[in-house]
Protein backbone atom coordinates (compact mmCIF):
# COMPACT_ATOMS: atom_id res chain seq x y z
CA UNK A 1 0.00 0.00 0.00
CA UNK A 2 1.26 3.00 -1.11
CA UNK A 3 0.53 6.39 0.70
CA UNK A 4 -0.50 9.08 -1.02
CA UNK A 5 1.48 11.77 -0.99
CA UNK A 6 -0.18 14.82 0.48
CA UNK A 7 1.15 18.23 -0.48
CA UNK A 8 1.60 20.03 2.34
CA UNK A 9 0.49 23.94 2.11
CA UNK A 10 2.65 26.47 3.13
CA UNK A 11 -0.09 27.88 5.19
CA UNK A 12 0.37 24.39 6.99
CA UNK A 13 3.89 24.33 7.51
CA UNK A 14 3.76 28.20 9.06
CA UNK A 15 1.40 27.17 11.47
CA UNK A 16 3.04 24.22 12.43
CA UNK A 17 6.40 26.14 12.66
CA UNK A 18 4.58 28.70 15.22
CA UNK A 19 3.23 25.85 17.01
CA UNK A 20 6.91 24.28 17.50
CA UNK A 21 8.39 27.52 18.23
CA UNK A 22 5.58 28.32 20.88
CA UNK A 23 6.50 24.66 22.40
CA UNK A 24 9.98 25.81 22.15
CA UNK A 25 9.68 28.64 24.39
CA UNK A 26 7.12 27.33 26.64
CA UNK A 27 9.66 24.65 27.81
CA UNK A 28 12.99 27.03 27.88
CA UNK A 29 10.62 29.49 29.93
CA UNK A 30 9.80 26.49 32.33
CA UNK A 31 13.53 25.14 32.48
CA UNK A 32 14.67 28.75 32.90
CA UNK A 33 12.10 28.97 35.67
CA UNK A 34 13.28 25.67 36.90
CA UNK A 35 17.24 26.98 36.82
CA UNK A 36 15.98 29.96 38.39
CA UNK A 37 14.44 28.20 41.45
CA UNK A 38 17.52 26.41 41.65
CA UNK A 39 19.86 29.17 41.75
CA UNK A 40 17.52 30.70 44.60
CA UNK A 41 17.58 28.10 46.29
CA UNK A 42 21.23 27.01 46.51
CA UNK A 43 21.67 31.05 47.19
CA UNK A 44 19.70 30.34 49.84
CA UNK A 45 21.63 27.59 51.42
CA UNK A 46 24.84 29.03 50.68
CA UNK A 47 23.60 32.98 52.59
CA UNK A 48 22.36 29.78 55.35
CA UNK A 49 25.59 28.24 55.68
CA UNK A 50 27.67 31.83 55.36
CA UNK A 51 25.45 33.07 58.69
CA UNK A 52 25.43 29.86 60.72
CA UNK A 53 29.46 30.01 59.67
CA UNK A 54 29.71 33.81 61.15
CA UNK A 55 27.23 33.14 63.85
CA UNK A 56 29.74 30.96 66.54
CA UNK A 57 32.42 33.97 65.98
CA UNK A 58 30.09 37.13 65.79
CA UNK A 59 28.25 35.33 69.21
CA UNK A 60 32.31 35.30 71.10
CA UNK A 61 32.99 38.91 70.11
CA UNK A 62 30.11 40.07 71.39
CA UNK A 63 30.53 38.00 74.60
CA UNK A 64 34.06 38.93 74.58
CA UNK A 65 33.49 42.54 74.71
CA UNK A 66 30.74 42.38 77.33
CA UNK A 67 33.40 40.89 79.99
CA UNK A 68 36.08 43.75 78.58
CA UNK A 69 34.36 46.28 80.30
CA UNK A 70 33.37 44.10 83.33
CA UNK A 71 36.87 43.67 83.90
CA UNK A 72 37.69 47.08 82.86
CA UNK A 73 35.12 48.51 85.56
CA UNK A 74 36.90 45.76 87.99
CA UNK A 75 40.05 47.13 87.46
CA UNK A 76 38.97 50.89 87.91
CA UNK A 77 37.36 49.49 91.41
CA UNK A 78 40.63 47.58 92.24
CA UNK A 79 43.01 50.68 91.69
CA UNK A 80 40.90 52.72 93.67
CA UNK A 81 40.62 50.68 96.51
CA UNK A 82 44.79 50.04 96.14
CA UNK A 83 45.18 54.26 95.95
CA UNK A 84 42.82 54.43 99.31
CA UNK A 85 44.61 51.08 101.07
CA UNK A 86 48.36 53.42 99.83
CA UNK A 87 47.13 56.18 101.57
CA UNK A 88 46.22 54.58 104.76
CA UNK A 89 49.56 52.47 104.91
CA UNK A 90 51.32 55.65 104.96
CA UNK A 91 49.11 57.27 107.40
CA UNK A 92 49.90 54.18 109.70
CA UNK A 93 53.27 54.68 109.36
CA UNK A 94 53.75 58.08 110.95
CA UNK A 95 54.10 57.06 114.60
CA UNK A 96 51.45 60.08 116.25
CA UNK A 97 48.56 58.55 113.86
CA UNK A 98 49.34 55.60 115.15
CA UNK A 99 49.97 56.62 119.07
CA UNK A 100 46.30 59.05 118.32
CA UNK A 101 44.64 55.17 117.55
CA UNK A 102 46.21 53.90 120.19
CA UNK A 103 45.38 56.35 122.51
CA UNK A 104 41.73 56.39 121.20
CA UNK A 105 40.45 53.01 119.93
CA UNK A 106 42.40 50.96 122.64
CA UNK A 107 42.49 53.61 125.63
CA UNK A 108 46.34 53.07 125.68
CA UNK A 109 48.83 55.95 128.08
CA UNK A 110 51.85 57.01 127.50
CA UNK A 111 54.18 56.24 130.45
CA UNK A 112 53.48 58.96 133.51
CA UNK A 113 50.43 59.68 132.37
CA UNK A 114 47.64 59.03 134.79
CA UNK A 115 44.39 57.81 132.75
CA UNK A 116 40.43 58.36 133.45
CA UNK A 117 37.62 56.43 133.23
CA UNK A 118 34.44 58.05 133.79
CA UNK A 119 31.54 55.57 134.67
CA UNK A 120 28.42 57.05 133.94
CA UNK A 121 25.12 55.73 136.11
CA UNK A 122 22.54 53.46 133.97
CA UNK A 123 20.20 55.29 132.09
CA UNK A 124 22.38 58.42 131.79
CA UNK A 125 22.79 60.21 128.54
CA UNK A 126 26.11 59.39 127.02
CA UNK A 127 27.13 63.21 125.25
CA UNK A 128 26.78 63.37 121.23
CA UNK A 129 30.23 64.69 119.53
CA UNK A 130 28.61 66.02 116.25
CA UNK A 131 29.46 63.61 113.11
CA UNK A 132 30.48 60.90 115.42
CA UNK A 133 27.46 58.07 115.80
CA UNK A 134 27.50 57.19 119.23
CA UNK A 135 29.10 53.21 119.79
CA UNK A 136 26.42 50.97 120.77
CA UNK A 137 28.05 47.87 122.95
CA UNK A 138 25.92 44.99 123.43
CA UNK A 139 25.56 44.73 127.48
CA UNK A 140 25.38 40.79 127.05
CA UNK A 141 28.68 40.39 125.52
CA UNK A 142 31.73 40.62 127.33
CA UNK A 143 34.36 43.53 127.39
CA UNK A 144 36.96 41.67 124.97
CA UNK A 145 34.00 41.20 122.24
CA UNK A 146 33.43 45.46 122.53
CA UNK A 147 37.28 45.79 122.03
CA UNK A 148 37.81 43.41 119.26
CA UNK A 149 34.81 45.37 117.64
CA UNK A 150 36.88 48.63 117.92
CA UNK A 151 39.94 46.30 116.24
CA UNK A 152 38.42 45.12 113.54
CA UNK A 153 35.88 48.21 112.55
CA UNK A 154 37.73 50.73 110.02
CA UNK A 155 39.56 52.78 112.07
CA UNK A 156 38.93 56.38 113.20
CA UNK A 157 40.06 58.90 111.27
CA UNK A 158 41.75 56.96 108.47
CA UNK A 159 40.06 59.05 105.26
CA UNK A 160 41.45 60.25 101.91
CA UNK A 161 43.24 63.79 103.15
CA UNK A 162 44.53 65.99 100.43
CA UNK A 163 47.40 66.33 101.69
CA UNK A 164 49.02 63.54 104.56
CA UNK A 165 50.36 65.42 107.62
CA UNK A 166 51.08 65.22 111.22
CA UNK A 167 47.82 64.74 112.97
CA UNK A 168 47.44 66.04 116.36
CA UNK A 169 45.92 63.18 118.84
CA UNK A 170 42.50 63.92 119.94
CA UNK A 171 41.80 64.06 123.32
CA UNK A 172 40.84 60.50 124.74
CA UNK A 173 37.57 59.89 124.26
CA UNK A 174 35.21 58.25 127.49
CA UNK A 175 34.97 54.83 127.25
CA UNK A 176 31.92 52.91 128.50
CA UNK A 177 33.16 49.92 128.45
CA UNK A 178 34.60 48.33 131.93
CA UNK A 179 37.89 48.35 132.80
CA UNK A 180 39.94 45.53 131.52
CA UNK A 181 39.67 42.70 134.44
CA UNK A 182 36.97 43.27 135.98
Amino acid sequence: MATPEVEVEPKDTGESIRKSIAVAAEQQSEQRFGSAARRAAILAAVVCVLTLTIAGPVRTYFGQRTEMKQLKATEEQLRAQIAELEEQKVKLADPVFVAAQARERLGFVMPGEIPYQVQLPPGSAVPVTPGVEPATADPDQPWYTALWGTIAERPYGVAPAPAPGPVVPPAPAPNNAPAPGG
